[in-house]
């Protein structure tokens, strides 16, 4: 049976925590388990009042639910079940053997994994602070690597972090939609970047809660995400921008 990476629990941990006012993310330890620690926001970071640039593109609220855009699924509010994206199968007559997971403050262990990315492209400030990498084993010793995360920071401000999945090549990265009116946070905009399809996830017209910042893509079977709070939605865009030329170029 394959797994299915699971976001929605994650990601109502942390929209739980920017609504009380203490934020946020840490990272997450295994599979299934998330650290989370709880602090004052950063003093330096955007206001709610002052996130009010919308990303150019499709608003996914004047769209028609379910719909399907490159590799998303975009499923209407309320749907279940909450998951983000399907794993590979395993492969014929092989079974799951282990795990192996390494983390580091640093890039250089990471560098020979197959889902690894050094972006080209930080807003001036932030610092690499953890790295994160995750490998399936099988039977016959041969591995998958299946997940690679970066976590940025700066004082005073909220950390951006990165993120990568092997998903099933048949499989489709699968995003719940919010609701057009009523108590709304977060809002989808359908948008590409080089070509290539993404998600914006920002803050709704209007709305006076942080929101968590995210930007969503998928390219050669490795789902990609972005996300931050109260930062100039911008800078998640030149961040995607600059990863995906980079995979573009490597696979060229």
């Amino acid at each position: 049976m394959s797994k299915r990476i699971v976001l929605g629990v994650f990601l109502a941990v942390v929209a739980s925590a920017i609504t009380a006012g203490a934020v946020i993310v840490v990272g997450q330890q295994g599979e299934g388990r998330t650290v989370v620690e709880s602090y004052i926001p950063p003093e330096k970071a955007l206001k709610p009042s002052e996130l009010t640039k919308i990303p150019a593109g499709t608003p996914v609220a004047e769209l028609t639910l379910p719909m399907d855009y490159g590799r998303f699924h975009i499923l209407p509010p309320g749907s279940a079940p909450d998951v983000y994206a399907p794993s590979p199968p395993p492969p014929p007559g092989l079974k799951r053997a282990g795990e192996d997971m390494n983390t580091s403050d640093t890039l250089d262990e990471f560098r020979d994994h197959e889902l690894f990315i050094e972006p080209s492209y930080i807003p001036p400030g932030w610092e690499l602070t953890w790295a994160h990498a995750e490998a399936v084993m099988w039977d016959d010793g041969s591995r998958w690597d299946t997940t690679f995360r970066l976590q940025y920071d700066r004082p005073e401000y909220f950390d951006i972090r990165i993120a990568r999945f092997l998903i099933d090549p048949d499989g489709q990265v699968e995003l719940i939609g919010h609701p057009a009116e009523g108590n709304i946070r977060f809002a989808y905009t359908l948008s590409e970047i080089r070509g290539v399809p993404v998600v914006y996830q920002h803050q709704a017209p209007g709305e006076r809660i942080q929101a968590l910042l995210q930007v969503h893509f998928v390219t050669d079977n490795v789902v990609t995400f972005i996300e931050s709070v109260a930062i100039d939605f911008d800078e998640l865009i030149k961040i995607a921008d600059a990863l995906i030329a980079q995979i573009q170029e490597g696979s060229s």
